[in-house]
């Protein structure tokens, strides 16, 4: 591959994953401003964002070129995908586990970045921050009262997706100014 065909897919890769930032963090900011709604609506909004992320995932994933990170990415998309189904067709059920749901998911995801650091050359930090906050956000709700844990789950699901959008845009720019 050429220098100039490495840069051209270095732009791409960082622009599609700054939209895709955008993205993940205006979702986030969406749910922060509408915390009350009901659960069972939280949990079919919760479910396509997680179907959305993880096609998106698996797209990035196969169309990326390396072997960077390509393993944990792409069973992150899978995972997602299938809570987003598990969730999405029996969302009254769902919305009683609701909570252990995204706990575990936090938790997944703050590990899987964790283990994931080491293969990106770039954004580190904003990784590592990602991670922590997921994984405390996830310890915490296992911790809490039930229901104070499902009204909070609104603003931790808006926490989470913020911090994830920053990291995916800041590692998005690292990229694209690589080229």
């Amino acid at each position: 591959m050429t220098d100039h065909q490495q840069n051209n897919l270095l732009k791409q890769e960082g622009n599609c994953g700054i939209v895709m930032g955008i993205l993940i963090v205006l979702t986030g900011i969406l749910m922060a401003m509408a915390p009350v709604l009901t659960v069972v609506s939280l949990t079919a909004l919760l479910a396509v964002g997680l179907l959305v992320t993880g096609v998106f995932t698996l797209v990035d994933v196969f169309r990326r070129a390396g072997m960077e990170r390509r393993m944990l990415d792409g069973l992150l998309g899978v995972i997602c995908i299938i809570l987003s189904f598990l969730i999405f067709f029996n969302p009254v059920g769902s919305a009683f586990g609701l909570t252990i749901w995204v706990a575990a998911w936090f938790i997944v995801r703050g590990v899987m970045e964790l283990a994931g650091m080491g293969a990106s050359p770039y954004g580190r930090s904003f990784m590592a921050l990602d991670a922590i906050v997921n994984i405390v956000l996830g310890v915490t709700l296992f911790c809490m009262n039930p229901i104070v844990a499902q009204a909070a789950l609104g603003y931790y699901v808006a926490i989470s997706l913020m911090f994830w959008g920053f990291s995916v845009i800041h590692r998005s720019v690292l990229v694209k100014h690589l080229s």
